[in-house]
């Protein structure tokens, strides 16, 4: 026989049965009530939220020994941390596609390489993609060089969407045909950097703006912010030495130095498209040796659409004038806010002119090297003190020092 459960349905049935029983027999029914608990189904705990996590990179004894397998490991999840603990870590092509942090020992302590040699690699070292927000902090980034077919960003390649931040770093000796220190086409931060020794080798075609940039490259819509940081001694074989900005994208450099960067063409330090804004920087000492569209225009810093100039000095650049009003199609570049500025030839006409009597880029301390106001500069105190926008130089000495504060990267300290 088979027993099915009581619903309340056939409870009530069996209920109207009896009393239609007792109605028709004149007996009243015996009835017992049973109560019946129900026994409540069992739910699952609760599931917990995975952790960020930190996980090492090394040789041998760490819990990977390369930061692409950490980055693929599925408990490295968003907020996670890979430390490279290697003094010499090699590894080529590395693609960042997670919300991370990637963080090395120091600049000087940790590098990661894309091989032993520039000549002989075959591959950038970081690829940041798939929309990532993404830190690297703490490591020299050397010896990147991309295929022919991926011949931009030798060091660093910022895709589209992402949001890199790039702190206490050094970008070093790679090679592209763009962008050989780093291409950047999303969002990018540099703080306290050193961008150096990087060679863009590929020559533009005719007509085509976006190849080039030896140090730095922002491309079509990029925002691009550059802090504390001293970019050197780059070199691109047609133009943009130093920092070459194109299109539409927006640029700041704050308490930077631009110096001694070279271009086979023409514009040795800053090809400015788009929108630049240039705040308490000091651009010297870049030479443009050749003749290309934009020689004769400009060898510090070209202006192409629109740079605001504010506390800068911008001097003895060989090969052109220290600022020029780039042309491209009969169009001209233009300069907005021009405030307080030092340039060695006048151009651009700024505020003072002469020679900002530079020392050379040294260790004047921070974790940068910066050219020092030699005694008896004109920017010395040339900046009155309600027009100081930024509250410290680059190597992190307060400003003002004096009656106002000085032009440029650098602030003299009374003490110095």
């Amino acid at each position: 026989m088979i027993h099915r459960p009581t619903t309340i349905l056939t409870r009530n049935v069996i209920v109207a049965l009896l009393l239609a029983t007792a109605l028709v027999t004149g007996c009243a029914p015996q009835v017992q009530v049973v109560e019946v608990t129900a026994t409540p189904m069992p739910t699952s705990p609760p599931t917990a939220t995975p952790a960020p996590t930190t996980v090492t990179v090394c040789a041998s004894g760490c819990d990977f020994t390369t930061i692409q397998a950490a980055i693929h490991d599925f408990h490295t999840i968003a907020g996670s941390t890979i430390n490279v603990t290697d003094g010499v870590h090699t590894e080529a092509n590395i693609i960042v596609n997670k919300d991370i942090t990637i963080q090395g020992q120091g600049a000087e302590s940790t590098i990661v390489q894309a091989h032993d040699s520039v000549d002989a690699a075959a591959g950038r070292v970081f690829f940041i993609t798939d929309g990532a927000t993404v830190t690297i902090r703490g490591m020299t980034i050397r010896h990147g060089n991309p295929p022919e077919h991926l011949r931009t960003g030798g060091g660093i390649y910022n895709d589209y969407f992402c949001a890199l931040t790039l702190q206490d770093s050094i970008v070093a000796n790679n090679v592209a045909s763009d962008g050989a220190g780093i291409s950047n086409r999303g969002v990018m931060t540099i703080t306290r950097c050193i961008v150096s020794g990087n060679v863009a080798d590929g020559i533009e075609e005719p007509g085509h703006q976006c190849g080039n940039g030896g140090g730095v490259k922002a491309v079509a819509t990029a925002t691009t912010v550059i802090i504390n940081t001293t970019i050197t001694g780059n070199h691109a074989v047609s133009r943009g030495g130093g920092i070459k900005s194109n299109c539409d994208g927006t640029m700041e450099i704050i308490n930077s130095t631009i110096s001694g960067n070279t271009a086979g063409s023409s514009i040795a330090g800053i090809y400015a498209r788009g929108t630049v804004t240039i705040t308490n920087s000091t651009i010297v000492g870049n030479d443009a040796a050749g003749m290309g569209r934009h020689a004769g225009n400009a060898s510090g810093i070209c202006v192409r659409d629109l740079v605001n100039l504010v506390n800068t000095i911008i001097a003895n650049n060989g090969g052109g004038q220290d600022c020029g009003l780039c042309e491209s199609a009969g169009v001209y570049g233009s300069i907005g806010v021009n405030v307080n500025n030092l340039i060695g030839d006048g151009s651009c006409h700024p505020d003072y002119a002469g020679d900002p009597m530079l020392g050379p880029l040294a260790d004047n301390g921070g974790s940068t090297q910066t050219h020092a106001l030699l005694p008896g500069s004109p920017a010395i105190d040339a900046i009155p003190t309600d027009e100081c926008l930024v509250g410290a130089d680059q190597r992190g000495k307060p400003r003002p020092q004096g009656t106002g504060c000085d032009i440029g990267a650098y602030e003299l300290q009374t003490n110095e």
